[in-house]
């Protein structure tokens, strides 16, 4: 028989607990900025942990025609010409 009973147990779920939310966050944070990029509410990124709903997540992130104003009418064009070549 172990020297320790069912309390000793329950000093264990704040640890996991605590490790879940971090894992939870590292999770979370990075589709936040890829929806937010992508032009769809970045709300989105908290479904990512509903099992089953993350694949289906995935797909329509992958195949869904991203919201994103082009490169060319946000950034004004290259100056004309050539630079100088470093030295």
């Amino acid at each position: 028989m172990l020297p320790y009973g069912h309390s000793h147990s329950l000093l264990f779920f704040p640890f996991f607990g605590f490790f879940a939310l971090v894992i939870s966050f590292l999770i979370v944070i990075p589709y936040w900025f890829i929806f937010k990029k992508a032009g769809f509410t970045p709300v989105l990124a908290i479904l990512m942990l509903v099992p089953l709903i993350n694949v289906v997540m995935l797909y329509f992130l992958a195949f869904a025609q991203w919201k994103v104003v082009p490169a060319s009418s946000v950034y004004p064009a290259p100056p004309a010409g050539s630079y100088p070549p470093r030295v």
